[in-house]
């Protein structure tokens, strides 16, 4: 199976990068006239590099020179492993030492040093090089990297080289295709007959010909048309490529590097962000609150304000969280590693660990919100309860969770899968705490019951009402869902819009049992003649409790209202259905004089009946026009 790995390479000015890769795969990296003229890498530069039939190194070749930085940082993005290049003749250098820097802030883990020019000094000094090499990578993840002492021009140790570089690959961890499509844009220009065309390194996912994807941070959308991989037409490039992608409906002008490539929905660009940050050692650099640096994350570069969330101040060395507001919006995604200069001078002074891509505004930390920060960089089930725990009430949209943590969407389903209706519970598109789950459910219950113990003659609350008891900040997709699983689960029953407790039944005192008698008793015999309400005898229209007898009867099935102040016996109601059918059946469109043959009552009782029979499905109304419907 084909591994795919980008090689990234480090290291001083004129100390033989572009050399070696040319002496390595054949390839010029440096493509610009000035480059030619000046003879210095300014831009970046790329090269594929083939080791047997399993392995694939995309090469990026970066500037050395300090003016250059910017250029380096954006090739940086997306490396996997390092070929830190040191010349024989000079010894480690400040850019080697800064592109070192560089390289263990964007989470390198993995590299190889090629200790070019050897061919030009001795064997003593040569051997004085790799002790100070090797004691600058003391302490750094770097440690252990191999020293391959190169020249480009005898082509003395090449050999040697690939051979370390494939060792190296061999135990770099690969980036999956399966995961959210991202390409930060290197590069933007235009073919003949094809158009606009943007290159890159892909992150993550994977890209093919007609997948509909959007630029960020402007939103815009556009097609791909075509994708290239070192010059070579291919149907799908996947993460560790360098890919040439054209795109139909997107203009020249309107993009630029530090834009970036998505494919997936749920991306957000976010101009405030949540960080852990650490500082050089070797910086002359203090971080202060309220100070202006440059915010480096994948091919972007933007200017931040940094507020310090758990300290007064960042020294060299130290970490710590922030919060990043940037002067502009970048696509960033939980655990993404970005690099931190000075405003200016300008020179590297540290980087960190994106934990909040589109945070809200803190102040200082409590230490139960930091606990909650800490898991989200993390690609574990973990990153996924904590992104939950800290949206509280609002939730998180499901389709947001592989943005607001590391996890890959398939990643997230198994999370799901796993957490869902324990630590947290999927409702709809969106997750929330399981325990502000359950406290919803809780809070209905609670209102019910105090319903019931303030209206024991009710038959229960309505549900709108019901709702209204939610916590203050609940939101209305959680009420529905606690309501229904209540309802489900037999917890409340349902009576139409009114909901009760399970076991609940109405209490009534003799004398209220005595007044509901009366009032079922004078329903029924005044059959299809009902009295309203104001037609009661005045010590019942005037009883305070006639409502409630009269919602009871209702929700037992004994009455049946139809109108606001009338209500009819649902005895007389199924006889006059039964009328209907059996003396009006097969008569086509009846007007109310039809009823009227059959019911001999008044307008006052006919048409409240008719319009009842609407509404319940017995007949159906064309202007003044009904028809009978079947059983």
């Amino acid at each position: 199976m084909m591994r795919r790995l980008i090689l990234g390479t480090a290291g001083h000015i004129d100390h033989g990068k572009t050399a070696l890769v040319r002496a390595l795969t054949g390839i010029d990296t440096d493509r610009l006239p000035e480059e030619k003229h000046r003879g210095i890498t300014i831009d970046l530069g790329f090269a594929a590099l083939p080791l047997g039939d399993d392995l694939q190194l995309g090469i990026v070749d970066v500037p050395g020179h300090e003016a250059f930085i910017r250029n380096m940082l954006a090739g940086a993005t997306g490396i996997d492993l390092a070929l830190l290049v040191v010349a024989a003749d000079e010894g480690v250098m400040p850019q080697t030492r800064e592109h070192m820097a560089i390289m263990e802030l964007l989470g390198v883990r993995s590299a190889v040093v090629a200790v070019t020019k050897a061919d030009l000094v001795e064997d003593d000094w040569l051997q004085l090089v790799l002790e100070d090499v090797r004691g600058q990578l003391a302490g750094t993840p770097f440690a252990d990297a191999p020293l391959v002492p190169v020249s480009a021009v005898t082509r003395a140790g090449l050999d040697e080289l690939l051979a370390q570089i494939a060792g190296a690959a061999a135990r770099t961890h690969e980036r999956t295709a399966d995961d959210l499509f991202r390409l930060p844009i290197d590069r933007v220009f235009v073919v003949r007959g094809t158009g606009t065309v943007v290159t890159g390194t892909i992150w993550s996912g994977s890209v093919a010909r007609d997948d509909a994807v959007t630029i960020l941070p402007s939103g815009r959308p556009a097609r791909v048309r075509g994708v290239q991989v070192h010059g070579v037409d291919v149907p799908r490039a996947v993460a560790g490529q360098r890919a040439a992608v054209a795109l139909a409906g997107a203009e020249r002008e309107r993009l630029a590097r530090g834009d970036t490539v998505v494919r997936e929905a749920g991306w957000s660009p976010g101009s405030l962000l949540t960080a852990r940050v650490r500082l050089l050692e070797r910086t002359d650099w203090e971080l202060r609150a309220n100070q202006r640096v440059r915010f480096h994350l994948g091919t972007a570069e933007v200017m931040a304000r940094v507020r310090l969330l758990d300290a007064a101040r960042l020294d060299p060395g130290d970490e710590g969280w922030v919060q990043l507001r940037l002067e502009a919006p970048v696509a960033a995604r939980a655990g993404d590693r970005f690099v931190l200069r000075s405003y200016s001078p300008v020179t590297t002074i540290g980087g960190g660990q994106i934990h909040e891509p589109t945070a809200p505004k803190r102040s200082r930390l409590e230490p139960s919100t930091a606990a909650l920060l800490a898991p989200l960089a993390s690609a574990a089930d973990e990153a996924v309860v904590a992104r939950v725990r800290l949206a509280g009430w609002s939730g998180v949209a499901v389709d947001r969770l592989p943005i607001e943590t590391p996890l890959s969407p398939s990643a997230v389903a198994a999370a799901l899968a796993r957490l869902d209706g324990t630590a947290v519970q999927r409702i709809d598109s969106f997750v929330i705490d399981r325990r502000l789950a359950t406290a919803a459910r809780q809070a209905l219950l609670h209102r019910a019951d105090e319903y019931h113990a303030a209206h024991p003659l009710r038959p229960g609350i309505e549900r709108e009402e019901l709702r209204r008891a939610r916590p203050p900040a609940a939101a209305g997709a959680v009420v529905a869902w606690a309501l229904d699983g209540l309802i489900a689960d037999g917890e409340l029953v349902a009576h139409g819009a009114h909901v009760a407790r399970r076991g609940f039944q109405p209490t009534l005192s003799p004398a209220q049992r005595a007044l509901r008698d009366r009032l079922l008793t004078a329903f029924e015999s005044a059959a299809l003649t009902p009295p309203s309400i104001g037609e009661l005898p005045e010590d019942v229209r005037e009883h305070p409790d006639l409502r409630a007898l009269l919602r009871l009867l209702e929700v037992d099935g004994k009455l049946v209202q139809l109108a606001p102040d009338m209500y009819i016996s649902a005895l007389s109601i199924q006889r006059a259905i039964a009328v209907a059918r059996e003396r009006l059946a097969g008569r086509g469109a009846l007007a109310p004089t039809d009823f009227k043959e059959i019911f001999p009552v008044s307008r006052k009782y006919l048409i409240p009946l008719l319009e009842w029979f609407d509404r319940s499905g017995v007949t159906t109304r064309r202007g003044d026009l009904r028809s009978l419907r079947g059983i």
